[in-house]
């Protein structure tokens, strides 16, 4: 039995761990763990039913989001779209992780995560316990002081989870009812899979808080987005993700271990463990601080020259040892990256299309969102995006769901796209009678779509530019938004002008938000770019709407510019 720099085995600590009274289940709202690595772009596409060309695609997305990518140089062709995904930003990690929550998470990362996609440079037969206890030691260097946040309040956190748009990608808690939902109605169970967050389990709470007001900054992958979560939000959030089934703020799970495990810091195992860190190619995956940031790829030998047959190394049942990680794949995971592996040699860079969609699937945008038919929130989520105002109730799906990004670089602004992605300019989100928000993401990652939306929709793309508006042609616009006019003003406001019924976009910022050609063809067929829209159609192809249609436009410039 293998043991520790105490004495005590491995085996014996989780055992303790299990068994402690301070122990807790699993969160209510956490996804039940699977037992191999947790992929969203693959596991809500792909499945064991595809033939081999299909499942290729989920293996190209493995291999870049496993960061296989980071170790084995794609081909010069695949360079862009096999970037890879960064690790988790070590900075602080001494103070996200107890030492032993740290040192498993050295030893064997699916102990303390099992759908980690973190793999194990420890597990195997060859494992160095010095070479553990030293990088535990070097990682335990890594601290960084926190503010002393306020604890939460667990029911607001509850309910803030289950309206802000979490449960788009992760787990509602079962049996929770949203608000609004009639005693007698059925809630649908989840079919999709749920992104996994079982490391909030071992955070402190102030080390969650700060994470999740900083969620860009601790993962720079990118994969978790930064919801724009004020302090007392993001301290009743992490209040309930901490609470246990009960709905209560449970002890620290090591705490009785800590007591029997004084840890004592070593400045020399620390500087050993810098230098295991480096020859472990850590880098490969994470940056850590005074290392000048840079990270060490391509060590291995590059994704074609490997056996897309062979069942060994990375692909192995159990841990290879040396420097070959492991991680646990499944078989249908395994067959998708030899199938992807099988095909490298054809693969193409994609379209732009397929670019996109490729982009969408990394980020996990087809959770809430739909585009050419793919994605959007399944129905059973869909009862969790809720709405601000029983007015809003009005507008139904269009109220509180998100929209569709079918034509959206026709519709919107290059400038816009940076608002609502990026968050310049103060931002861009106009939908304030729903609950969900749209999240900001890193220039890296969301700032190309910024750029290419545009080019993949089909709509002409001129952006509408012009000075002022005319005053005599501002009169017959503001006429037609009245409810004497077209009644616009029955859904939407434009400035200080307030909608009359339905709480629809706001539209004063109208001319910077939306491509004035789209603005023209909204109002002439709004069900070609918005199916089921409750938007009526109200103009024809002529001369004198589109006379109107100008005035209009013109009115809302003039409101803007006021």
């Amino acid at each position: 039995m293998v043991k520790d720099a105490t004495g005590l085995s491995l085996l014996s600590l989780v055992a303790v761990a299990v068994a402690s009274p301070n122990a807790v289940e699993a969160h209510p709202a956490h996804a039940k763990p699977v037992n191999y690595p947790f992929v969203v772009g693959f596991e809500r596409f792909h499945g064991g039913l595809d033939n081999d060309d299909y499942l290729a695609e989920g293996g190209f997305i493995l291999l870049n989001e496993l960061n296989c990518v980071a170790c084995h140089e794609p081909p010069p062709q695949l360079a862009d779209q096999l970037s890879g995904a960064a690790g988790t930003n070590l900075e602080g990690v001494a103070g996200r992780l107890d030492q032993l929550d740290l040192e498993i998470m050295i030893r064997n990362p699916r102990f303390a995560k099992r759908d980690t996609a973190m793999p194990s440079l420890f597990a195997g037969p060859d494992r160095d316990l010095d070479e553990v206890e030293a990088l535990k030691h070097y990682l335990g260097t890594l601290t960084r002081e926190l503010p002393d946040y306020p604890v939460g309040d667990v029911d607001e956190g509850r309910r803030f989870y289950h309206r802000v748009g979490c449960v788009a990608c992760h787990a509602p808690e079962v049996g929770y009812r949203p608000e609004g939902i009639p005693e007698n109605a059925g809630i649908e169970m989840t079919g999709l899979p749920s992104v996994p967050m079982n490391l909030a389990d071992l955070y402190s709470l102030d080390s969650l808080v700060h994470f999740l007001l900083n969620p860009r900054e601790h993962r720079p992958s990118g994969r978790m987005p930064d919801f724009k979560l004020s302090e007392t939000e993001a301290v009743d959030l992490a209040a309930y993700l901490k609470a246990g089934p009960d709905l209560v703020l449970p002890k620290n799970l090591t705490e009785a271990l800590n007591e029997s495990r004084i840890f004592e810091f070593d400045s020399e195992l620390a500087e050993t463990g810098r230098e295991v860190f480096r020859t472990k190619n850590c880098s490969a995956c994470h940056t850590a601080p005074g290392e000048n940031e840079e990270r060490t790829r391509f060590l291995s030998k590059p994704l074609a020259e490997l056996d897309a047959e062979a069942r060994t190394d990375c692909l192995s049942e159990r841990p290879p040892g040396g420097k070959v990680p492991f991680y646990g794949l499944d078989e249908v995971q395994k067959r998708a990256i030899a199938a992807a592996l099988e095909r490298l040699d054809g693969r193409k860079e994609l379209d732009l299309a397929g670019e996109i969609d490729w982009r969408m699937k990394k980020l996990n945008c087809y959770a809430c969102h739909e585009r050419g038919g793919v994605g959007g929130p399944e129905i059973p989520r869909e009862t969790y995006f809720g709405f601000e105002s029983k007015r809003a109730v009005g507008l139904g799906r269009w109220g509180n769901l998100p929209p569709a990004l079918d034509h959206v670089g026709a519709k919107l602004t290059g400038d816009w796209l940076d608002r609502i992605l990026l968050g310049t300019h103060g931002g861009g989100e106009v939908r304030d009678y729903m609950t969900a928000r749209m999240p900001l993401f890193l220039e890296s990652d969301a700032g190309w779509f910024a750029r290419h939306f545009p080019k993949a929709d089909s709509l002409d793309n001129r952006p509408a530019n012009g000075g002022g508006v005319p005053l005599e042609n501002r009169g017959k616009g503001r006429e037609l938004f009245s409810a004497e006019g077209k009644n616009c003003v029955q859904c939407h406001g434009a400035g200080d002008v307030e909608a009359s019924e339905l709480p629809g976009i706001d539209l004063a910022t109208t001319p910077e938000r939306l491509r004035k050609d789209y603005f023209r063809q909204l109002l002439r067929d709004p069900q070609s770019l918005k199916p089921g829209t409750p938007m009526p159609d109200q103009f024809d192809a002529t001369p004198e709407d589109a006379g109107d249609i100008s005035a209009l436009w013109r009115y809302l410039k003039s409101v803007a510019e006021d």
